[in-house]
């Protein structure tokens, strides 16, 4: 029987080495190097989810959180989630160090498998007193990767295609644009604003 547990546990570990090379080597050939990375795990439910933080290489290109793991993290209904996410912020940060965002982003990851049923999107998260203490945006929205290469849309696993979401901290008045009235409407207003769709401490 423990011969059979160990085996089980190394063909886990392989799976997740092989998600992450192929996972982790999409990400690389589009933001470089990572900086960081925070491990989240829950054997008791056979979560192990990396976040990686890519620092941006100039002013004008984002800093990126990702996850690699989250798409074999199985939900309450018993189904994997089959997505990963992307938080993609201003290079300062909105003026939040990276462990307070590597900790918010563990939060909203954690709250998604135990709470959220599916991945459908666009999906939007009221605010929460978890956000960071400078943002603005302290509510949140999950929709479709916008402005990233197509590569990283839909990625391949063997026979498994995975999605990577965009994560986007959003304001009250901008999560209540999206539920009365529709994401068109709110990419219209972001359209006309003056700051940055990724700058989370924006007016």
């Amino acid at each position: 029987m423990d011969v059979l547990h160990k085996e089980s546990s190394r063909e886990k570990a392989l799976d997740f080495d092989i998600r992450r090379t192929i996972i982790l080597n999409l990400y690389m050939k589009e933001w470089s190097m990572p900086e960081y990375r925070v491990i989240m795990t829950k054997p008791e439910i056979g979560v192990h989810i990396e976040v990686y933080y890519f620092p941006s290489i100039n002013d004008k290109t984002p800093a990126r959180f990702a996850t690699v793991g989250l798409s074999n993290s199985i939900r309450k209904t018993g189904k994997p989630t089959e997505t990963e996410w992307m938080l993609a912020l201003t290079p300062d940060l909105g003026q939040e160090s990276i462990d307070r965002i590597f900790s918010y982003f563990c939060d909203l990851i954690a709250h998604n498998i135990e709470n959220i049923k599916s991945s459908e999107v666009p999906r939007v998260m009221t605010e929460s007193a978890l956000a960071p203490e400078n943002w603005t945006t302290k509510a949140l929205l999950i929709d479709e990767l916008r402005g990233e290469s197509e590569g990283l849309e839909e990625m391949k696993i063997g026979e498994e295609v995975i999605s990577v979401l965009w994560v986007i901290p959003i304001t009250h008045k901008e999560a209540r644009i999206i539920l009365q009235e529709g994401i068109d409407a709110f990419d219209a207003w972001i359209e006309k604003q003056q700051h940055s769709i990724i700058d989370p401490a924006r007016p």
